[in-house]
Parts: C-alpha cells; structure tokens; sequence
C-alpha cells in the first residue's frame, strides 16, 4: 500500500494545495514501511491554480492523509484514492490511525 502525505518541515501540511512535498509511505503487507520516496510539488497560487492533485496521482498513492483540502481537489481525487483527513500534523501519528482505520474519509 503507498500512502501520501503533503509536508511541510517535517510535519502534515496544513492545506494539502500549498505544500511543496509529498512523502509517500509502501507499507508491505505487515503495514510496516519499506519505502519512502519524496515527490516534488508547486504550490497552487490559493485560486484552485497548480494541480498537485494529478500531479500525486502519477505516483499511484492508495491513500491520501491530509489536514485540509479544498472541495475542488477532494472532487478531483474522489473515487481515484482514498482519502482521509486527520487534525494532527504528526506524520508517525496519522499513519498509525491510517493503518488502524481511525480517520474520518471522503471517500462517498
């Protein structure tokens, strides 16, 4: 399973728009991480501009852990990743209550 995060200074970015890096966690089957690969982004302009969304996609994420997104990029990754939101900013943290199934989701 690859999980994706937005960071900012080693810790979940506040909007999931204006981060400049995303890490992606593959977890194997023991959901212990056996790869972290780090994924560039351009920040969008606050206007809904820049498209880290199809740019996240690329990488093939199964998971998308974020702390606030706009409806626009939610409508766009709806039904391609699952999505879920968490109120921590610590990375180790929100991967945990990934794995345990504990976040809230979008994904309807």
């Amino acid at each position: 399973m690859k999980i994706a995060v937005p960071v900012f200074e080693n810790k979940i970015c506040e909007h999931f728009g204006k981060t400049a890096l995303f890490l992606i966690f593959e977890l194997d089957e023991n959901c212990e991480v056996v790869n972290i690969s780090r994924v560039q982004n351009t920040p969008c302009d606050g206007n809904g501009g820049g498209s880290p969304a199809e740019k996240l996609l690329l990488e093939n994420p199964d998971v998308i852990i974020y702390n606030t997104m706009g409806e626009k990029r939610i409508e766009t990754l709806k039904g391609r990743v699952k999505l879920y939101h968490t109120k921590t900013q610590d990375i180790k943290s929100a991967l945990k209550e990934c794995i345990d199934d504990t976040l809230k989701t979008n994904n309807k």
